[in-house]
């Protein structure tokens, strides 16, 4: 094979977020020119980049070409070790060198807690209060989280769902921990706790995050205090029956304030003793009672205002939309554009397979038909040999291409109706008979030494050293090949049996 691929080193470690590099040394063998690229199996194509994908290889020609890992910082970059294929493919012949080496993960841990309510309230009627303590696994190994509470006074007591939990990469779970004060009087002034939530690594004890949280123990209110309260209300109750009514408006808001041009934004608001409800600009007027939202498209900045009326009088608010240009979408990039087979006969089919980004449409000239950028490839029967142009465009307009030569050869007129080894299997230091039948050949030739032979029957001894595949090539009379092969399996020499003295 004229292309050759070894690598700087075996192993490659890196660290989520973080980036390292594989040198690929390549080397032409050959005594022809080719234009060589340089690809990474085995893991997603967005670890990895290679600045220079394709180069040119003169004879004899070696260069080195960095390939840079840069997996992201999440919970799908799992720790471990990833075997990792290194190709370099000639454009010019089809033919490939692989290199294999191991791209290791390196473990990282991120845990995130939470608590919900911060604030829980106790009394004599409900002596509990219950809060749902949510875990997060942001890192990219497993964890075995231990948890528990704790507050300076040592005056709560606290009681879990489950003290210890399992976490898997990206996985979030919710435990529910109850606590209540180790002494409940029935007359007592309102007391606040505060605790601390810990969220620990049974793997990684360094690792850990914390969390706030409160506890409000009530006690029973007396006699008195239920008197004046109720006396209270009841003057509330009759001035409030008895006060005039003014517009209260209590929520305006857009959702969202912010928009792109070409969305929609809904303005919701709740007013108190509205009989009419308009919003300006040129929004429309509503019933307070049955609407209390709309949906608007403005095009540009626009300030909203809703003015609310009773008999009483009328309440104005103001809410702003920001409308902001439609940001430019990021240009098509092509990055593979290949057959299956550079070189196919008259009247067969040929896979194009291609790589898009960023691209809504894609055309294939020819035929000139338009395909989905998410379709992995297209078959097509050239009729000669073509020059195939791939264009991806994105959503803005933005174009951009590649070709791709397939070229089309007429099959050989050549027959080869038999070629075998007879015996094919040998020990060493034997021989076997290589024989042949062959029909419409101008010119026949075996390899591995033997040459030109007769071009329509024949046979010829041959004596190998070690199991040797016999490639025969029978050549038409406008000069195309057609090729058979022909193992003959040496078996090593069995050592005389030594006499006993």
């Amino acid at each position: 094979m004229a292309i050759r691929v070894r690598l700087g080193q075996d192993e490659v470690q890196v660290e989520p977020g973080g980036s390292a590099q594989l040198m690929a040394i390549v080397r032409n063998e050959g005594d022809q020119p080719d234009q060589v690229a340089l690809e990474v199996e085995g893991i997603d194509a967005e670890w990895c980049a290679i600045p220079i994908p394709s180069f040119a290889l003169a004879p004899g020609e070696e260069v080195q070409e960095r390939i840079l890992f840069r997996p992201p910082r999440s919970a799908e970059s799992r720790a471990g070790t990833y075997p990792i294929v290194i190709r370099a493919r000639s454009l010019e012949n089809g033919g490939s060198s692989v290199a294999q080496a191991s791209l290791i993960i390196r473990p990282y841990s991120m845990l995130t807690l939470e608590l919900a309510p911060k604030r829980g309230v106790v009394s004599p009627l409900r002596k509990q209060a219950h809060y749902e303590v949510t875990i997060s696994n942001l890192g990219n190994t497993e964890q075995t989280i231990h948890l528990y509470a704790s507050d300076p006074e040592d005056a709560l007591a606290f009681e879990w769902e489950h003290e210890q939990v399992y976490l898997a990469p990206g996985e979030t779970r919710t435990v529910v921990l109850s606590s209540q004060p180790r002494q409940m009087p029935f007359l007592t002034n309102p007391a606040l706790y505060s605790f601390t939530v810990t969220a620990r690594s049974v793997e990684d004890p360094l690792r850990s995050s914390h969390v706030q949280g409160q506890l409000e123990r009530r006690g029973l209110i007396s006699p008195a205090t239920v008197v004046f309260l109720f006396m209270l209300a009841l003057l509330v109750a009759v001035w409030a029956y008895t006060r005039p009514r003014p517009v209260e408006i209590q929520v305006f808001v857009a959702e969202p304030a912010q928009i792109t041009a070409g969305e929609k934004t809904t303005l919701r608001w709740s007013v108190r003793n509205a009989e009419q409800v308009v919003i300006e600009p040129a929004v429309g007027e509503f019933d307070p009672n049955k609407t209390r939202s709309v949906q608007v498209q403005p095009t540009s900045t626009t300030t909203y205002r809703l003015i609310a009326r009773n008999r009483y009088g009328e309440r104005m608010a103001e809410v702003v939309v920001i409308v902001q240009n439609a940001p430019e979408p990021p240009p098509p990039i092509i990055t593979k554009f290949f057959a299956d087979s550079p070189q196919v006969k008259r009247g067969e089919s040929v896979i194009l397979r291609w790589e898009v980004k960023n691209a809504t449409e894609l055309i294939l000239v020819p035929p000139g038909q338009k395909l989905d950028p998410l379709t992995p490839g297209f078959e097509h029967r050239p009729s000669r040999t073509t020059t195939y142009e791939l264009i991806a465009r994105n959503s803005a307009g933005k174009t951009v291409s590649k070709t791709l030569r397939v070229e089309v050869i007429d099959p050989s007129q050549a027959q080869i109706i038999r070629f075998v080894a007879e015996p094919s299997e040998i020990a060493a230091g034997e021989s076997a008979t290589l024989r042949w039948e062959v029909q419409n050949a101008r010119r026949v030739e075996i390899d591995n030494g033997i040459g030109e032979v007769s071009p329509t029957t024949g046979e010829f001894t041959v004596t190998p050293s070690s199991t040797t595949t016999y490639t025969l090539t029978a050549y038409d009379q406008d000069g195309r090949p057609v090729q058979a092969k022909a193992t003959v399996t040496v078996r090593p020499a069995t050592p005389p049996l030594s006499g006993n003295p």
